[in-house]
């Protein structure tokens, strides 16, 4: 009896944790926050791509950054300024071991609004648990009529 609660259970939870893709994304970020490097390469598959859309004049192109730099320079960054990124309601998208998030943001430093826009994450299911196999985002000054 109480072998078949157990893997009840065991099953129950892993459906749950895999029912919900968005954990992967809250995680990276309480890392990003937090300025922890494990936590936040720990968030990322191995072969993860890390990659902006648009330059800081909002014009379109395609940029790929150094997952390994961005994490240390996130988690070596000084106490001020203070980086926040708010994020806005997310649009989620899963199917089987794949999903996509699509989230608003607004990126602050010392309370003050330095920029917004939108990250999507691709992530993937590695039989434990949510990880981000790639983001980009974009990114814009004018963020007036931006609401997350």
């Amino acid at each position: 009896m109480y072998f078949l609660l157990i893997c009840w259970l065991s099953i129950a939870t892993y459906a749950q944790e895999r029912s919900n893709a968005y954990t992967a994304v809250e995680t990276f970020f309480k890392a990003f926050h937090a300025k922890d490097s494990l936590a936040m390469k720990n968030s990322f598959m191995p072969q993860a791509r890390l990659m902006r859309s648009v330059d800081r004049n909002g014009k379109a192109m395609l940029e790929e950054n150094d997952l390994q730099g961005f994490i240390q320079a996130v988690s070596s960054r000084k106490a001020s300024p203070k980086w926040e990124e708010q994020l806005g309601t997310p649009v989620l998208q899963q199917h089987q071991n794949l999903a996509t998030v699509w989230v608003p943001f607004r990126f602050y430093l010392d309370a003050t609004l330095s920029h917004c826009g939108y990250n999507a994450f691709t992530l993937v299911w590695d039989n434990e648990q949510w990880k981000i196999l790639s983001l980009i985002d974009t990114g814009t000054k004018d963020c007036d009529q931006f609401t997350l």
